[in-house]
């Protein structure tokens, strides 16, 4: 049988005899772990039980510092109520900012220190800057409702101006297509991508259970919570038909295992080098390539809402923008009258 791999993950046998695995890191609690080793499930409590035992606490006794103030943040009604996965975010994104400043006092933090902070961080990962910076934000929004600061020295840091994933055009999404038939595990996973819209997080966690008489999916998204039933196209049905489908999930290992976001990730990167398609085209991008073609279709804003699952106005209009812009100068130059090149 395969061992477990993951770091701190122990296991055992109850006295029934059933297998039990728990996570425990040197003087930290036990943390037990439900569901099949490999599950999102089983996956999203390792990484809380991580996080939650993982943190530096550096100067942990010392009253005032910033150390101090993420320890009785954990502890705040503000983060028990947010999602555990961001729970896992927030104390990832803290991790290399309290080892090395966890010791400095909260009052006395100026904003240029606050900068120096995420421009460190920024020289070799802009995108973890601007992770740590907004939750830097967070942390000291909360310093002021305790009266620990009566500022935030993080509002007036800038953000890392950061590239967008691209969109995969209609002849890359024909290239894929064309190098991976109907049947394959590779197929299956850019079809309920493209078709669904949905982030690779909540592609991997979508059953059978939640197909409705073959017509729809159910779709509850993990990062907003939005839920949402949406339509099976023509082409997913024949993709689903064709499977691999096995176990539980639509979308698994090859022995139809639940996988998680990460390896559905590498799976769908590999198949696209193989396909002959630049780097630029990562699973992202189908779903900003799947609501660029509802605006090319005519999709209105809140047509495609309902399929991506998003909350604004502006964060439709980021995604669709070139469709936009394409659509719209063909209607403008066309109420002009033109002839077209024969």
């Amino acid at each position: 049988m395969t061992r477990l791999r993951l770091q701190f993950v122990h296991e055992y046998r109850d006295r029934h005899g059933r297998l039990r695995r728990y996570v425990r890191k040197p003087g930290s609690r036990r943390i037990p772990l439900p569901g099949l080793p490999g599950s999102p499930e089983f996956m999203e409590a390792y990484q809380s039980a991580i996080g939650s035992v993982g943190i530096a606490r550096p100067n942990r006794a010392c009253e005032g510092t910033l150390g101090a103030l993420a320890e009785q943040f954990f502890g705040s009604p503000e983060f028990a109520n947010l999602k555990s996965s961001s729970q896992v975010v927030y104390r990832k994104a803290l991790d290399a900012v309290l080892t090395r400043h966890g010791h400095r006092m909260v009052r006395d933090l100026p904003p240029d220190k606050a900068r120096k902070v995420i421009e460190e961080i920024g020289a070799r990962a802009p995108g973890m800057a601007n992770l740590a910076r907004a939750v830097l934000l967070k942390l000291f929004e909360y310093a002021i409702t305790i009266g620990a600061r009566v500022d935030n020295p993080f509002e007036r840091v800038p953000r890392y101006k950061l590239g967008t994933f691209h969109t995969w055009t209609d002849e890359e999404i024909a290239a894929y297509e064309s190098r991976w038939p109907l049947g394959t595990r590779e197929r299956l996973a850019f079809s309920l991508m493209l078709f669904t819209a949905q982030r690779i997080g909540d592609v991997v966690r979508m059953q059978r259970s939640h197909l409705v008489e073959g017509t729809a999916i159910r779709v509850t998204q993990g990062k907003t919570g939005a839920e949402l039933e949406i339509a099976l196209h023509s082409d997913l049905v024949n993709a689903l038909k064709a499977g691999p489908t096995k176990g539980l999930y639509l979308i698994g290992d090859q022995f139809g295992r639940p996988i998680t976001a990460a390896r559905l990730r590498a799976l769908m990167i590999a198949a696209a080098r193989a396909a002959g398609l630049p780097r630029c085209c990562v699973p992202h991008g189908l779903r900003k390539a799947a609501l660029r073609r509802l605006a090319e279709h005519g999709a209105t804003t809140r047509q495609i809402a309902a399929v991506s699952g998003h909350k604004t106005l502006k964060e439709i209009e980021r995604y669709t923008a070139a469709a936009d812009q394409r659509r719209l100068a063909r209607s403008a130059i066309g109420r002009l009258g033109r002839k077209s090149l024969e």
